[in-house]
Formats: structure tokens, sequence, C-alpha cells
């Protein structure tokens, strides 16, 4: 019986900056309220996210707090991924403190619904 593994091992994540740069070149953008993902092909077996806040987004304490909540979201929601890819996730200036995991959550979980439904038509016409 195979299980769900909720972990967010270093394998997952993106952390050189020439993998950043293949998504960003190579990716695709996707768009919501809060988020901007830039999304390509991934060349692991899993799913990877690297972040990228800006100072826009406020103080270090506010930044680290946006960041945690995006990685619980990717690591509640990545098995929902049908494709490997690789995420590139910038917040938007609308990202709130008060907001919370499930407003991140909902808005990520479209976004998974669109990355599926056309990397899914890109796999099968190659």
């Amino acid at each position: 019986m195979d299980t769900i593994r909720y972990t967010f091992t270093k394998a997952e994540r993106l952390l050189r900056k020439k993998e950043f740069d293949k998504v960003f070149d190579e990716g695709k953008v996707f768009k919501n309220k809060f988020l901007v993902l830039y999304v390509a092909p991934g060349a692991q077996k899993c799913s990877r996210m690297g972040l990228v806040v800006s100072k826009k987004i406020g103080n270090a304490v506010r930044r680290n707090r946006v960041k945690r909540l995006l990685r619980e979201v990717f690591r509640l929601n990545k098995n929902r991924l049908t494709v490997p890819v690789d995420i590139v996730i910038i917040p938007r200036n609308t990202f709130i403190s008060s907001l919370k995991l499930f407003d991140i959550s909902a808005g990520f979980q479209q976004a998974i619904h669109q990355i599926n439904k056309n990397f899914a038509n890109e796999i099968h016409h190659n």
C-alpha cells in the first residue's frame, strides 16, 4: 500500500541559480491574485519548488512568514501534481499579512489544476 508522503526534502527544492534561471527562461507563467508561478518541466522524478520573495513584501519577519506559508502549501499539495515540474513561486504585493494558509492553498490548488492541464497536454504532444 502506497502512503502519501507530506515531507519537503532537499531533493524537492530548487537551490542553484542555474535551476532558477532554467525555470525563468523555459517555464510558463501562471498568475492569480496572490502568486506568480513560473513552471517548467522537471528533470527529476519529483516536483521541485523555489521561492523568490522581494523586499517589497515587507520586512524580514513578514518575508519569512510568507516563505513558511508557501513552503507549507507546496508540501501539502505537491501530490496533486500529475507530472514532475519545477516551480518558482513569487508572491505578489497583494500578499497581505492577514492571509491564512487556507486562502493561499485555494489559489495554489487552482494553479495546480492549470499546471496539470497544461503540462499533461504538452507531454502527450511530444
